[in-house]
Order: C-alpha cells, then structure tokens, then sequence
C-alpha cells in the first residue's frame, strides 16, 4: 500500500523495506520530542515492565502508549480525532522480527519449532520439507484478512479466478480460533473433518493441522508449479485478540502484542489484504447475516451496542473496547484500531486496502493494482473483466431489499459513533474518501 502524501512535514524517519526516507521535522514535531524528553520518558514503563501496552522500539511508539494512556478514560463522544495521528503515522515498511517479540517465543514455542525463519527458493509460495515427516509443508502466500461483511468472499472469488492463484477453501480460521480450540464448522465442514481425519488429533488447534490444511488443497498444484500460490481468507484473523493475553501479561490495559506481531515473527514476507467498506452499512450486512429481521431489529441493536461501547470507552482504551467485543457486531467497524496493527507489524509496503466501493465501481483497476501488490503475472485487461463480470458473491441483495431502508436516526447514531474513528483511518491512509462523507 503506498501513501500519496508529499507532506514531509509530520514524519520523523519513514522506512520502507530496506531503504530510508527522511522527512523534515516542524517545529511543531521537534515541541512534541521535546515534550516527550522533559515530561513522558520518566513514566515510561521499563523494558520487562509489562503494564504498559507495547513493547516496541522507537520515541514516537512509545510516545503513543502514554497518548493511549491518557485517552483511556475518554468516551467516544468527547474523543478528539488526531490525537494519536503521530504515533498512527510513523508506520515504518519492516520490523526487525526480533525487537521486542521475545515473550512471544515463551508463550508459543511450537509454533517457533515447526515453522522456519526461511523457506524454499524454488517456490514463489512459503513452503519447505519437513525432515522429520518428509513432507513440503507450506503456509499461504497471502492473507485476506478481513473486514467481515466488506466484500471479502466476492474478492476471494475474483482473486482464485488468476491462474497462478490456487482455489483452496477460503476460512480455515486457524490463526485466530483453531489455533486456541475452536472446532466449530459453520463452513467448510467436509474440508475440515477431511484435515482432522489426516492430523489424527483431538482437536485443530496444532500447527501440523493449519499444514495439512494446505496440503490436502494446495500441495499437488504448488509441486507442478513452482509460481503458483495460495492464499487465506479468514476474515476472524484481521480483528481478533491474541487469546489470554491479560492472563500472560498481567496488569496490561490492552493486548501488548497483537495477532499480527506473533503472525509477522512467522513470516515478515506475507502480504496482508483489506477490504473496508462503509461501517453501518457493513453492521447492518452483519446483522441481516446473522438472524436480524428487519430495521426495527437493528435500530434496537444499535442502540443497545453504542450505549454499551461508549460505556467501555468510559473506563478503558478504545483499543481494549475493540480486543475484547462484549458490544456485539459495533467495533468491527472501528477499522483503524485493526489495521494500525497490522501496519506497525507489517509495514505500508506489505498490507494493501481496498474500498469496497472501488471494487464494485472499478474492479477491473482494483484487480490490477491488487495483482500489482501481490506480485503475481499480469493478465490483459479482457481476461480481468472475464473475471470480474461474474456473479457478485454473498451480496444478501435480497435480504437487504425486503429489510427495507435504515432509518435516519440510527443512521446519525451510527455515523456519529463511527465519525471519529473514520477521520483517524483517513488521516493514517491519507485518503479522504475513508471518511465515507458523514459530513
């Protein structure tokens, strides 16, 4: 994802991969550094002192966990937009993938075992052998993370349709519930009970079964081709939680370490896709998806969820507000929570977003520019729109045209809930068009 700013002005050192770009500092940056020397860095938590929220290198970073701090008994309602926008902006390409992350390492050490800090050359797609079952493992390519309801099963579809990119079934949904003991199968049941019948364990949880996965889907085409890649498309992986986190790390206000950062640690080559699309229309998707009836259920719904985030709001982060969802489908619409941590894991250069709108108003572009970050062979523009022009996927077109229209009030309701957090997202992509015009 590249930014289109030419504003040198509010960034200290932006590095992208392995080249550096320095930026000016205003005066107003050098009154924030200095403000952060004289007063902050003397509250500061210690390196092993983990009540702070972060433990990543770099003065702006650590600048933004007293910024978090300091908005932690803020409600949604007197939230200032920008507050945080320094530490939101100095979002740098790449992490070393050994700042920081050593407790990951305690808490996970299979996971650190099993997968390899390098993988086959010969292959486009990560994959290696497996010495000890003699087999090529291999793990995806590319994630398509989320958001739910935003488009990502359309997307999914088109993106399979490239030849290089192998149709495995979209959400394993191992990174973030398998992986923890979630053996539920609302989709993919066969796929699944297949893998179970290869791993031989109790539940999904292990690492040989998120391999196996790949194996039983992808293996024979990824050993014809060497180019060929797969993907995953669970869309739980862009918005959960590291499981038990306040039990690994007591006394933290919010997760310290994010799914991304244990997912970037494993592999600091994946490529991380978006797809956002307007919020309340998303939580109104939701909610039809998951049993809503109508408009009056969601204005109730609605109601019900905003009251009870900007309560959580009252006493905690809006970073915890969105970790721990006790609010129903309301924070998976707070966007910028999510995707500022996979940036700061992954940096700008690996983590693309796409509107929805742009998908479905220009998908033949959005499918280049999305093939363009992938890396993967360009097709002529007919073959794309022989792709694109399919049957647009999981719309709930009908759904939505029986429900009938949302009512103004909950709209305003949900548009001011979401304004701010809106504002922030397009000021970290600096693209307006993220503020979805609330006015």
């Amino acid at each position: 994802m590249s930014s289109n700013s030419n504003d040198t002005s509010t960034c200290v050192a932006l590095i992208m991969g392995q080249k550096k770009l320095f930026c000016g500092l205003t005066v107003a940056s050098v009154f924030v550094l200095g403000f952060y020397q004289l007063a902050l860095r003397p509250a500061l938590p210690d390196d092993g002192d983990w009540s702070g929220t972060r433990d990543v290198p770099g003065v702006l970073l650590q600048l933004e966990q007293k910024l978090s701090e300091n908005r932690d008994t803020s409600s949604s309602s007197n939230y200032k937009p920008g507050a945080d926008l320094l530490a939101e902006d100095d979002i740098s390409s790449n992490r070393s993938t050994s700042d920081g992350y050593e407790p990951l390492k305690k808490i996970y050490p299979e996971l650190y075992e099993k997968i390899p800090k390098t993988f086959h050359k010969r292959y486009k797609n990560p994959c290696f052998m497996d010495h000890e079952s003699k087999k090529l493992r291999c793990l995806p390519y590319f994630y398509l993370v989320g958001m739910p309801k935003c488009g990502t099963t359309d997307l999914w579809a088109k993106l399979v349709g490239h030849p290089q990119v192998i149709d495995v079934p979209k959400e394993p949904h191992w990174w973030a519930r398998r992986r923890n003991g979630w053996t539920k199968t609302p989709i993919h049941q066969g796929q699944v009970n297949r893998v179970r019948q290869m791993t031989k364990m109790k539940d999904d949880s292990s690492i040989e079964w998120y391999f196996n996965w790949f194996e039983a889907f992808a293996g024979s085409q990824l050993k014809k081709n060497k180019e060929a890649v797969c993907g995953d498309g669970s869309v739980s992986t862009g918005f959960m939680s590291l499981e038990n986190w306040r039990g690994n790390f007591p006394g933290s206000k919010e997760p310290p370490f994010s799914l991304a950062d244990l997912m970037y640690t494993l592999q600091p080559s994946a490529k991380i896709v978006f797809i956002l699309r307007e919020p309340v229309s998303r939580y109104f998707s939701a909610h039809l998806y998951n049993g809503g009836n109508g408009t009056d259920s969601f204005s109730r719904a609605a109601r019900s969820t905003v009251k009870c985030m900007q309560k959580c709001l009252e006493e905690y982060s809006d970073r915890f507000c969105a970790y721990e969802p006790s609010c129903n489908q309301v924070f998976r619409g707070m966007y910028i929570i999510y995707l500022s941590d996979w940036l700061k894991a992954y940096g700008r250069d690996q983590v693309h977003v796409v509107r929805l709108d742009d998908w479905m108003d220009e998908p033949v572009e959005e499918y280049k520019r999305l093939l363009d970050f992938l890396e993967l062979d360009p097709i002529s523009d007919e073959a794309i729109r022989r792709i694109v022009k399919s049957k647009v996927m999981n719309s709930q077109s009908k759904k939505k045209k029986s429900a009938g229209a949302v009512s103004n009030s909950t709209k305003k309701l949900l548009q001011d809930f979401y304004r701010p957090f809106n504002q922030r997202l397009a000021a970290l992509l600096n693209d307006n068009r993220f503020l979805w015009d609330y006015g």
